[in-house]
């Protein structure tokens, strides 16, 4: 059971020189759970209720000559939800077993942000720095069950895991290269750090787990072109490249997609056709190497992600 009572009120002034944009969002919250006694795994029902204010406030003072400079700061929770909380176990193969944790608690985080934007004719530019600092931060944990006496079972549990930040900065550029060619790109470095933490699981039997803590440096990039072929003909490119980065527990090998698409229009754009093509080089699946205790693993897992399609609209 979830019940959630908020409210919002929102303030937006303009000057000539300050743009002010505040707001502020009081939730009261009470999650409540009935398990079934005869399930042993976790003995009691649970519940949480709690009364927070969640305030966000924008400033943006224009310096002229197109440059604006901006001051953000806001506060938001994130629950968990039906698949984190199931208490269901589900299996992908003998090995390894999923499962929620109906014990699992909301994440808050506190995000600060300073950005400058600059536009120019045909190129606008932002960057950005951030700070985000999380408490509670949940994830999937991977733990070895050893009760199973012809193979070890690795279990993949929700667990709260205690205080995580992410601080880093953004540059996003759009640039019109020329008159119907639009170029779109971000890059993304961040540094990821997690605090220790002191765990403890529940199913399949109670068994704790040291977190260390844990430091990376990382980047995101995206890069999108869009221009035309001709009169009636229009194409757009686009891939997106996640570096390497540590997870809690190992470390996530990098992956990238591009996709491809085509677009025509013919008997005075009446009709109009599209091919697509995503994740050309099928290089979006994740690759995981994890250090647990007492095993080592790899996990890879494929999205079906690499797809052509080709479709016709018709005006009539």
């Amino acid at each position: 059971k979830e019940n959630i009572y908020a409210g919002y009120v929102n303030l937006v002034r303009e000057t000539r020189a300050l743009t002010i944009e505040a707001g502020l969002r009081a939730e009261q919250t009470k999650v409540s759970y009935t398990l079934d006694p005869v399930n042993i795994y976790y003995p009691r029902n649970d519940s949480y209720d709690y009364f927070r204010l969640f305030p966000n406030v924008r400033l943006t003072t224009k310096l002229g000559s197109g440059t604006d400079i901006s001051l953000f700061y806001n506060r938001r929770v994130d629950r968990p939800g039906e698949p984190e909380l199931r208490v269901f176990p589900k299996y992908d193969d003998p090995e390894l077993l999923k499962v929620g944790n109906p014990y699992l608690r909301p994440q808050f985080t506190t995000a600060y942000e300073a950005s400058i934007q600059q536009d120019w004719d045909s190129l606008n530019a932002s960057l950005a720095l951030y700070h985000r600092r999380i408490t509670d931060a949940y994830q999937r944990i991977y733990a070895i069950d050893e009760t199973n006496t012809t193979y070890n079972i690795i279990n993949k549990i929700y667990a709260n895991t205690g205080k995580a930040s992410n601080t880093g900065a953004e540059l996003i550029a759009h640039w019109k290269a020329a008159k119907d060619v639009k170029v779109n790109a971000s890059l993304n470095a961040f540094r990821i750090h997690r605090d220790a933490a002191q765990i403890t699981l529940l199913f399949p039997y109670v068994r704790s787990l040291t977190l260390p803590e844990t430091s990376d440096f990382t980047w995101d990039g995206k890069l999108g072109v869009e221009a035309p072929l001709g009169k009636s003909t229009k194409a757009q490119l686009n891939g997106v490249y996640y570096a390497a980065r540590d997870i809690a527990q190992g470390r996530q090998a990098a992956r990238g997609s591009v996709d491809f698409s085509l677009t025509r229009t013919f008997d005075k754009e009446r009709i109009k056709a599209s091919l697509s093509a995503t994740d050309i080089f099928n290089t979006f699946g994740t690759k995981t190497r994890v250090n647990g205790i007492g095993f080592d693993a790899l996990y890879e897992n494929y999205y079906e992600t690499q797809a052509i399609m080709l479709s016709l609209e018709l005006k009539i």
